[in-house]
């Protein structure tokens, strides 16, 4: 009886310990509702829609705008606009503005009627499998209706045929497929770069957490008041180890695991390691701001692994930004993954360069310098209250 009783001691005492941590009450009870709201909100609708693309109709004939009606017809992509020549559509295909280009010669009108099987040349971005996939089948959908359309009422109100006999006919317009970023659609490609960006992501943050947790629990932070005041002097100093790590780290994952894998790395050499910079910035100045904010080294870790969780989901890196609720979407914009991973696929798979990246680098930028701020502001008060 007393072994008993003793048992049932240690269970209430545990059940007390773990409500006393309201961290990690919040994180028990709140996670699981909150990320599968969340995951769930992400996939709610199941497909992709209104994906951008662009369409390059040099002749602006009837037959062009009807292909061009049919596009922005269809739920799964959206005609971004509609151009009378290609150029500087290029740039806006590796930024990913516009995830196909769909073009029609200058004659396409005029060798339809002649029957000279005019090509519709289609250039899918392949960077991201799962838009690529939605984009051909929504393009090839729409191109094959359009060209039995135009071949069957064409021939019947010539009389040549009757309908059934006309939709066996041959084609009035061929179509070609040219695919980019990862032709091949290779898996490795597409996934090993973001995991890859994740672990670092988790590492980093687990580690930074540490930072000015583990001086208020040691009780060493007057070692730092000694030798400075300067609260920006101290945070720049607490802050160069991790970027110095955490660069090294990146570039063992880089030049190591990637090359093992032959994951080809075509991008501009200063975009890659100006924008790995940018990422190791931004996490270190989001780790410390919690470790500064935070006293405790276990609270500040578990606060930012909540953070680090459903970071790669939220990323974007498979299910597109574009498709998730605005309020999901908002705050996947705060997390640095979110920009490095798309900046890195565009690197990578799409030879992108600094020009193509200017929208991610300065997320990269401001989530790097804004927390760096805020810590400064919170370790100057620290100092203050050492007086």
């Amino acid at each position: 009886m007393g072994g008993l009783r003793v048992f049932f001691h240690i269970v209430e005492r545990e059940f007390g310990k773990f409500f006393s941590n309201s961290v990690a009450v919040a994180i028990f009870i709140g996670a699981p509702l909150l990320y599968g709201v969340v995951f769930g909100s992400l996939y709610a609708d199941g497909q992709v829609y209104d994906i951008p693309i662009a369409v390059v109709d040099g002749s602006r004939g009837a037959i062009g705008e009807r292909i061009v009606d049919g596009l922005r017809e269809n739920e799964n992509v959206s005609v971004a606009g509609v151009f009378a020549c290609e150029q500087g559509l290029w740039d806006s295909f590796v930024r990913g503005d516009v995830h196909a280009i769909i073009t029609l010669g200058p004659d396409f009108d005029k060798d339809v009627f002649l029957g000279r099987m005019p090509e519709v040349h289609v250039r899918l971005n392949m960077a991201n499998m799962l838009v690529a996939n939605y984009v051909s089948g929504a393009v090839q959908h729409v191109l094959a209706t359009q060209e039995v359309k135009i071949r069957t009422g064409s021939m019947i109100r010539l009389g040549a045929v009757p309908a059934p006999v006309a939709q066996d006919h041959h084609g009035a317009f061929s179509v070609h497929y040219s695919r980019y970023f990862n032709p091949s659609g290779n898996y490795l490609f597409f996934l090993l770069p973001g995991f890859l960006g994740m672990v670092l992501q988790q590492v980093f943050l687990l580690v930074a957490a540490l930072s000015f947790a583990r001086e208020a629990e040691e009780k060493t932070f007057n070692e730092l008041i000694v030798k400075t005041r300067s609260a920006a002097m101290i945070v720049l100093g607490k802050a160069v180890p991790y970027w110095i790590m955490g660069m090294l780290m990146w570039l063992f994952s880089l030049h190591g695991v990637l090359y093992w894998y032959g994951v080809p790395i075509d991008g501009s050499p200063v975009a890659l390691y100006g924008l790995s910079l940018l990422f190791v910035l931004s996490m270190t100045s989001i780790g410390i701001l919690v470790s500064a904010a935070v006293p405790s080294q276990l609270k500040a870790t578990e606060i930012l692994m909540v953070m680090a969780a459903p970071a790669f989901l939220l990323s974007g890196y498979t299910w597109p930004l574009s498709q998730m609720p605005q309020a999901v979407a908002a705050v996947a914009k705060l997390i640095p993954t979110t920009h490095f991973l798309e900046a890195l696929r565009k690197i990578i798979l799409a030879d992108a360069a600094m020009p193509h990246l200017l929208r991610e680098s300065i997320f990269l930028a401001l989530l790097a310098v804004i927390p760096f701020v805020l810590t400064i502001i919170i370790v100057k008060r620290k100092i203050r209250q050492q007086n």
